[in-house]
């Protein structure tokens, strides 16, 4: 389906909590006694043509786009998304504490690593990581108030100039590179086509055709029992599956149409698990030019759009319609403000046209003929990437609904790269895009309406793609960060969701599945939906951690 996710830090996934649990095969595929000899384990995306660039902190390089920079560099801690209430696990650092505002954290770096080309992983190759993202704001992309950071043996202290509570996931998170290399470069620019790192695997080759890497000799883990791995890239969801279905691809990150018949009935040891996290599928809208920029166009649209449809067609039911006005998903409902319990998305054309008809436009419902409150017709360009098949049938599907109002609609189904400049610099209408994930929906809100991401339009903003601004929603976001009760981040939520609701800076419309296919026949111990030990998502920091453990199939 498409890139997961736009994160902060050095584009570090910010996803969420760890687990201790062990791995348990649960091979189900067919078995022999030499199924793996031979085979090269394959990851599989649908994002286009890449350029060789593995620079891990770019969030647009064919290291972060296809996944492989989680097999080359590695987090300090591991957190896993699945279970939050699951205690980090030590990674690189075996130890960490925070002080009581979390505005101080000491790692103890592990012994005994070594960088892929031989040389001693230190404490300052972390301090140096972490002020490389200090120093360079195109870098820090979410915005990390860093203060003085230091080493000491084999410590790292790390300070900050506020509360980091909801950041501790992406600090937790962070890959980390080797300084003897990075000093040399520009790291906003250095393509790093010979990417030196901690991590199990190491580059051999790469090609617009597919990208190789072999076990690392040096890796500190021990010796890995997949030699091999390759990723590729696909033109779209449809090439994949056929990929997949053909045996090409053993783990695909893609929306399936009709997947039951599709790949799980292909071959018994085809296996489909899409869990959701507290992020959201959101239509980002363009509040500083266009027709979304009036909140009554806003609120007319998020009443005539079928959520449920959108499922229903969309992703044939695998994704699940948001409810809550809040825009939390099920796995959020607890967060839900007293106000806004029970209060859901109804989808309403007459209601959506009276909303109109009160604020003043005319040809409310005429074809191409709505026009606001200043005589302009108004016109709506969407936008996703070609290829991108549950994405560009539900933005055909809002068009559709949108043009029921009487706007005149365009959707276009752009190249990757095309589509990740136009929402960076607002040149488009509106657009769907994930949000990022939490133990908190602070990230849903954050990622949505928080003023710290505005950059004027032709200029590239990391989220907040549609330049909202509400100084109340943006304090509250601050005060809920540096918060050191519950009671004081309900309150700040409450303000947050009162903004969201009532300004519709965005349309909520569906829970954020994982795309994860994936074949045991060859090689087993992945996550499942009965052992939820990491985040399957081949582009996340804890799929360091799922490389260790997959093993042949005997």
């Amino acid at each position: 389906m498409k890139l997961w996710k736009k994160i902060a830090l050095g584009s570090a996934t910010v996803l969420a909590i760890t687990s201790l649990a062990a791995c348990g095969s649960g091979a189900s595929g067919s078995k022999s006694g030499t199924a793996a000899n031979g085979h090269v384990l394959t990851f599989g995306k649908p994002d286009g043509p890449q350029t060789n660039n593995s620079n891990p902190f770019l969030g647009t390089s064919a290291a972060a786009v296809q996944g492989y920079r989680f097999a080359i560099y590695e987090p300090l801690v591991q957190v896993n998304d699945m279970v939050p209430t699951q205690k980090p696990e030590g990674w690189l650092a075996t130890k960490w504490e925070w002080n009581t505002d979390y505005t101080q954290v000491k790692f103890t770096i592990r012994d005994g690593v070594k960088w892929s080309d031989g040389q001693k992983l230190t404490a300052k190759d972390v301090a140096y990581t972490f002020n490389l993202i200090k120093d360079n704001a195109a870098l820090n992309t979410g915005s990390i108030p860093f203060g003085d950071i230091s080493t000491s043996g084999n410590v790292v202290t790390i300070n900050f100039t506020s509360n980091q509570f909801v950041h501790t996931q992406a600090i937790y998170q962070q890959f980390i590179v080797p300084e003897h290399i990075w000093k040399k470069q520009n790291p906003s620019k250095f393509t790093n086509q010979n990417p030196v790192g901690t991590g199990p695997y190491v580059l051999k080759s790469w090609s617009t055709q597919g990208v190789t890497l072999t076990a690392n000799p040096n890796y500190w883990g021990g010796k890995v029992k997949v030699p091999t791995i390759r990723y590729i890239e696909y033109n779209d969801n449809t090439a994949l599956t056929n990929a997949m279905t053909s045996g090409k691809v053993d783990d695909g990150f893609v929306y399936i149409a009709n997947y039951k018949t599709a790949w799980l009935g292909k071959d018994k040891a085809n296996k489909a698990w899409y869990p959701s996290t507290l992020g959201n599928t959101t239509l980002f809208l363009n509040n500083e030019k266009g027709a979304f920029s009036d909140l009554a166009f806003r609120q007319a649209a998020s009443t005539v759009i079928d959520r449920e449809q959108l499922a229903k067609q969309g992703s044939a039911g695998a994704s699940t319609p948001i409810s809550s006005v809040t825009g939390l998903p099920e796995s959020g409902k607890s967060f839900i403000a007293d106000d806004y319990k029970g209060k859901t998305f109804k989808t309403s054309l007459s209601d959506a046209k009276s909303i109109l008809t009160k604020a003043g436009y005319t040809g409310v419902g005429t074809k191409d003929g709505l026009k606001d409150t200043k005589g302009k017709v108004v016109s709506v360009m969407l936008t996703d990437p070609a290829g991108w098949s549950d994405y560009d049938t539900e933005l055909q599907l809002i068009g559709s609904e949108l043009q029921s109002l009487g706007a005149k609609v365009t959707v276009q189904n752009p190249s990757y790269d095309t589509w990740n400049d136009q929402i960076a610099k607002g040149n488009f209408d509106g657009a769907l895009h994930w949000t990022d994930s939490g133990f908190t929906p602070y990230n849903i809100y954050l990622d949505s309406m928080d003023q710290s991401f505005y950059k004027p339009l032709g200029q590239s903003a990391n989220y907040n793609f549609g330049r909202f601004q509400s100084p109340e929603a943006t304090a509250a976001l601050k005060d809920y960060a540096s918060a050191t009760s519950d009671a004081q981040r309900t309150k700040d939520l409450a303000t947050i969701q009162k903004v969201y609701v009532e300004q519709t800076p965005v349309i909520p419309v569906l829970e954020v599945p994982l795309w994860f296919n994936y074949t045991d026949k060859y090689y087993t111990g992945w996550p499942t939906e009965s052992n939820q030990y990491m985040d399957p998502n081949m582009t996340a920091a804890g799929f360091t951690k799922v490389l260790t453990k997959l093993h042949a199939v005997k």
